[in-house]
């Protein structure tokens, strides 16, 4: 017990001389384990931290060296460590919504009429370069749809019928349709 006692009570200096010692195995363990965001510093202080668990509950006569029992100690707490870094990973997973399950419907609103991200590259280029040929009301409109106005604002932001501006949208959207059918992305 009296062992247990001394242990218990180990000072900072006599703590960072131990720690040294014990330095192989936090080498060791950062080498076997890959945990995202971690440095150097991070190692140690986790290695530290261990220490002063395993100083703090190892008893001798167990049947296990102090050096073993800290291995397994420290071991654990990577483990741990890794275990909140994946559950971390997962909860964005946990929180998808699958489109089989509700529907594209619900999905719709949300999505313009290009899908992917080259299409909108390849349609900004087309638009910036005067590649494609629209009317002065259809660049407008198209303008205010892209940044996500609805046609019954755009309407009455430009001084035109929610029909014209529809109209406009659908011709710009042929217009776009037809010029990426021919070109290959």
């Amino acid at each position: 017990m009296k062992e247990t006692t001394r242990l218990e009570e180990i000072d900072g200096i006599a703590f960072e001389e131990m720690f040294s010692q014990y330095l192989p195995i936090v080498y060791s363990m950062q080498s076997r384990y890959l945990i995202r965001d971690f440095d150097a510093d991070d190692w140690l202080q986790e290695g530290r931290i261990a220490l002063n668990d395993a100083l703090r509950s190892y008893r001798q006569g167990q049947g296990t060296t102090f050096g073993l029992y800290y291995k397994m100690v420290f071991e654990n707490r990577i483990r741990s460590l890794l275990r909140r870094q994946q559950a971390q990973k997962r909860l964005a997973q946990q929180q998808a919504v699958s489109i089989e399950k509700v529907g594209l419907e619900t999905f719709s609103e949300q999505f313009h009429y290009h899908e992917c991200v080259e299409e909108s590259i390849y349609i900004s280029e087309m638009l910036l370069s005067g590649e494609l040929t629209l009317s002065s009301l259809e660049k407008r409109a198209l303008y205010f749809y892209l940044k996500g106005e609805e046609p019954w604002t755009i309407g009455l932001r430009l001084g035109e019928s929610e029909k014209a501006v529809h109209n406009a949208l659908n011709r710009a959207k042929n217009k776009l349709k037809k010029k990426l059918s021919t070109a290959k992305i």
